[in-house]
């Protein structure tokens, strides 16, 4: 199956908390590693996260022109089975093309620069990712970011579908029992290969691959 080439980035605390308490997103990772990932996301032809980060943090999920000169904007994609995203929401500004994947029809008007890509869902009614990679494939998405939350990285994980598995430990505690993970399933029968350990100013870059 032809699919993209597929990087998951992503930073966590070190008991693996990816946000606060609430839900709501804090800043983990240092200012080079955050050049880091917006390097990520200029190489990318593709940038993806779920509805929930774009209903908690309201992301651009643009390259920024302070951490990359004449950056290359990728498209941005939301994995939204019932098309939640809000008409208003920075992600389908007229920065750069969006596509919204939805598992059902939706009769929202969004800009022109913004698709709905109607795909296959799975019984717990999120988008089916053997359906969706191949498509994107064909539309010339060689390169595809995955930058969660916890619901979308777990999916790609769990159905094998990470190529590179980029994850930066920032030297803090967060806490908190509900706290959101870096995924929130039972994944023991994933297997990683560590690649490359590098320190990024306060922090720890942990670069590994799937064992498949």
């Amino acid at each position: 199956m032809n699919c993209p080439y597929v990087l998951i980035n992503c930073a966590m605390s070190v008991d693996g908390k990816i946000a606060k308490p609430s839900g709501k997103q804090m800043r983990i990772s240092c200012e080079e590693d955050i050049k880091r990932m917006y390097n990520l996301r200029n190489e990318s032809d593709a940038v993806l996260v779920g509805i929930e980060t774009v209903l908690s943090d309201d992301p651009k999920l643009t390259v920024k022109e302070k951490y990359v000169k004449k950056p290359d904007q990728p498209i941005r994609i939301v994995l939204d089975t019932f098309c939640r995203t809000p008409v208003n929401a920075k992600v389908v500004n007229d920065a750069t093309k969006t596509i919204i994947v939805v598992g059902y029809d939706c009769n929202k008007k969004f800009g022109s620069n913004v698709e709905i890509l109607k795909c296959k869902t799975t019984k717990n009614n999120l988008i089916d990712l053997n359906c969706l990679l191949p498509v994107l494939f064909k539309r010339g998405i060689k390169k595809l970011l995955v930058e969660g939350g916890s619901k979308v990285i777990t999916n790609f994980l769990k159905n094998g579908f990470v190529d590179d598995f980029y994850v930066y430990v920032g030297s803090m505690i967060i806490g908190g029992k509900n706290t959101p993970t870096l995924v929130n399933e039972d994944l023991k029968n994933i297997k990683l290969k560590l690649i490359e350990t590098k320190n990024i100013g306060t922090g720890v870059l942990l670069h590994y691959r799937l064992i498949k």
